[in-house]
């Protein structure tokens, strides 16, 4: 048995504007993506086959068709040249509907593992068209950077937006990415930011806010609570707060206040 183990990446959106909403029902987004240095851990144990197959620990809750890993090594099958038994084992750390994109980077990071383990022989470019047929924020993991994120979010152009402490607050809420860019309120005639304006963090708003203190209760109130000390945003469309730390001290103080409240993590990007 060989085995290999991975962490797969967290991200934050330090910026989200909906520019339009297209025919087919997705929305044209703009969006600062920073990739952070915490995740959910993964486990690939591997024994040699004469079939590929997967099984996957940690997702009683969901159904395996529902289940990203396992739609994603559905995609890599029929490229399979040495075939593996592989169990999967997901250690969650990323909240689910937390706007941290911890379904999608689970499915870049069974791409690119199993890739590598079946000797699919895929390039970037060939996994990157499945990424994206799993959903918008998948192709972002693949790559595995920081970017500025366009289209619906297969867009990527690799770019370094903030360098300092983030201080992430979970509220015990989980968001469904559909509820919000189906709701009727939201915003999605956004003005693009110009690349003149792409580090001034002044203008590094996120369209889905508003609708979502509009639709969380709990949120908002955790929100209305501490906002008045702590500059807090949203990432994504999920319900992780966050704010931006120039320094450890100042961190370690919002953390301490904000730890009285919810749930929190300090990362240093």
């Amino acid at each position: 048995m060989a085995v290999v183990k991975i962490t797969a990446p967290a991200k934050i959106n330090l910026m989200l504007r909906v520019l339009s909403r297209r025919s087919d029902g997705y929305h044209e987004l703009q969006s600062c993506f920073e990739i952070l240095p915490w995740g959910d851990e993964m486990v690939f144990s591997t024994n040699v086959s004469d079939k590929a197959t997967v099984k996957i620990i940690g997702f009683d809750s969901i159904a395996e068709s529902d289940n990203l890993i396992h739609r994603a090594a559905q995609l890599l099958k029929p490229f399979v040249k040495k075939p593996h038994a592989v169990n999967i084992d997901v250690d969650k750390r990323i909240p689910t509907g937390a706007g941290l994109g911890g379904g999608s980077s689970n499915a870049a990071s069974t791409l690119l593992t199993l890739n590598q383990i079946w000797h699919c022989q895929l390039d970037q470019q060939s996994l990157l068209k499945m990424a994206l047929e799993l959903g918008a924020d998948v192709p972002f993991f693949v790559v595995g950077k920081s970017a500025l994120v366009t289209g619906i979010g297969e867009q990527l152009e690799p770019m370094k937006f903030f360098s300092g402490f983030l201080l992430l607050l979970f509220p015990n809420v989980s968001i469904a990415t559909e509820s919000v860019f189906k709701h009727p309120d939201l915003n999605r005639n956004q003005t693009p930011l110009p690349r003149t304006l792409m580090m001034n963090r002044d203008f590094w708003i996120n369209d889905c806010f508003q609708v979502v203190l509009q639709e969380y209760p709990d949120i908002k109130q955790l929100y209305t609570r501490l906002n008045p000390v702590i500059r807090l945003r949203l990432s994504g469309t999920g319900s992780t707060l966050f704010a931006l730390c120039d320094n450890k001290k100042q961190a370690l103080n919002h953390q301490k206040i904000a730890s009285e409240y919810c749930r929190t993590k300090l990362v240093e990007i």
